[in-house]
């Protein structure tokens, strides 16, 4: 990368290095646009194109002084249904982590963490940073181990740990399990009946997906202080309060402009019932507040799912409200 040129025409130091390594899913998407806006070039490493291959490691993963950890193929549904996935998942982790020993910088690396599943579901929300972690389900013990892994590499790399709520956005997967806001539009879509899946007044916190990545890119801008952090960064990411099922409904029916009736059913036996987060560390370490509003963050969606449907009727999944 080209040194940039300060205002007397003198040169000053390259931009970091970066790495996403997720680029092609939901979060890493927005990240690499992110990135893009700000400037800043960023390689993109996908499950075609991996950082990470065995005991083969990409030349550029040794270069970079921050990496961006989005990679994912689980959520919880999957992990409660098919724990070996999981179980990879961390494998991969420590994998990539290992290839990094071999990297000079000792570069920062952030892990997309879990919000709204690590936390000890016998405490009361809204969840800070230091309350206990005790996860109650199978994904969410991945999580954590994740971050444990990560942890446990400080001697080679500076740990960041963004724990993510519940993200939403235009782009997200609609696939079982990932999430009730994509799954609800594309529901009304198909002309289906939204479910709710256990009591309508549990709580979620709804973060946008572009300002999870704007996060990312504070992260990005304060990389040497995180580098020279005594301990592991770990920051809540989310809108910083609860919204009830029911009050979801209720916006989505403003969104739409109609009323959208529901049908009730059970909760499954890994869902939570109440859970955000305490935001407020990451305004201190990182400069960083959400910015987009559950109203514009749902008209956002909606137009863009709105713009990318061909044939409603083809939606081949019911959609999961959790």
């Amino acid at each position: 990368m080209p040194a940039a040129l300060v205002p007397n025409g003198g040169p000053r130091r390259p931009e970091p290095v970066v790495a996403v390594v997720g680029a092609n899913g939901f979060l890493g998407r927005s990240v690499m646009r992110a990135l893009s806006g700000a400037g800043v070039e960023a390689r993109g490493f996908t499950s075609a194109e991996p950082a990470v291959h065995g005991t083969w490691q990409d030349p550029a993963l040794r270069h970079c002084d921050v990496v961006f950890y989005l990679a994912s193929r689980i959520s919880p549904a999957i992990a409660e249904r098919e724990p070996e996935r999981a179980a990879q998942e961390i494998t991969d982790f420590r994998a990539f982590l290992d290839a990094l020993r071999e990297n000079p910088r000792r570069p920062v690396v952030t892990l997309a963490a879990s919000g709204g599943t690590v936390y000890d579901p016998r405490c009361e929300p809204p969840y800070d940073e230091q309350s206990p972690a005790r996860p109650s389900n199978v994904y969410g013990k991945a999580k954590l181990e994740q971050e444990e892994a990560l942890a446990g590499a400080s001697d080679w790399l500076a740990p960041v740990v963004l724990r993510l709520s519940n993200v939403y956005g235009p782009g997200q997967r609609i696939a079982a399990g990932y999430g009730v806001i994509g799954h609800w539009m594309q529901a009304l879509l198909a002309g289906e009946q939204l479910r709710i899946l256990g009591h309508g007044g549990s709580s979620r916190d709804y973060v946008h997906v572009d300002d999870v990545a704007n996060a990312m890119l504070a992260v990005l801008g304060r990389a040497p202080a995180l580098r020279a952090a005594d301990r592991p960064t770990v920051l809540n990411i989310g809108a910083g309060y609860p919204t009830s099922l029911d009050d979801l409904h209720r916006h989505l029916e403003a969104t739409v402009g109609r009323p959208v009736p529901v049908e009730r059913e059970p909760a499954r036996p890994f869902d939570r019932r109440d859970v955000w987060l305490d935001i407020r560390r990451a305004a201190d370490v990182l400069g960083w507040r959400p910015e987009i509003g559950l109203a514009e963050g749902l008209a956002d969606t909606w137009k863009y799912q709105l713009s990318t449907s061909q044939e409603p009727a083809r939606s081949a999944h019911r959609p999961d409200g959790r």
